[in-house]
């Protein structure tokens, strides 16, 4: 556990800074983004690599989350220290709601795993970011406005 933690928290330690270009995309998996442009972009190894990805973390959902993510694209966690809950969205970035008792979005976060990675391995690692040390996690986040005309980091 404590490997896993190292492991995971090497990878959250610098906040994203740089605008990745590329949508993810994979014949009939329902993707929930407005970038039609991008959709054909890439090549049959990198439609595997997502599909790999995307697999990977299908098979770590509970039944729930994998039925909520089939049918929305998102799906939502439990933080595992305070027992808030997140909704992880199927995107790379501001990807991640803070939701309140009603399910309201309160804050936007914005974490990721450094390196070149599919956006079903983004989401896995954030899904066992605030499952398994939450505190850190936020530490590292971003965060922003849910309301969109003041779309600014929070104070």
């Amino acid at each position: 556990m404590a490997r896993l933690r190292r492991i995971l928290m090497d990878m959250f330690h610098r906040p994203a800074t740089r605008h990745r270009q590329e949508v993810p995309f994979l014949p009939g998996i329902f993707v929930r983004e407005p970038f039609e442009r991008f959709l054909l972009r890439g090549s049959p190894a990198s439609y595997e690599a997502r599909a790999r990805g995307l697999r990977l973390l299908e098979e770590n959902l509970s039944p729930a989350q994998r039925e909520q993510y089939d049918r929305y694209g998102y799906f939502d966690v439990t933080g595992g220290e305070t027992g808030r809950r997140y909704r992880i969205k199927n995107r790379f970035q501001v990807n991640v709601e803070q939701l309140d008792k009603k399910g309201r979005a309160v804050r936007l976060l914005c974490f990721m795993p450094d390196g070149e990675l599919v956006l079903g391995d983004v989401m896995l690692a954030q899904k066992l970011a605030l499952e398994l040390f939450e505190s850190d996690t936020l530490k590292v986040a971003n965060e922003f406005s849910p309301d969109p005309y003041r779309f600014a980091p929070m104070p």
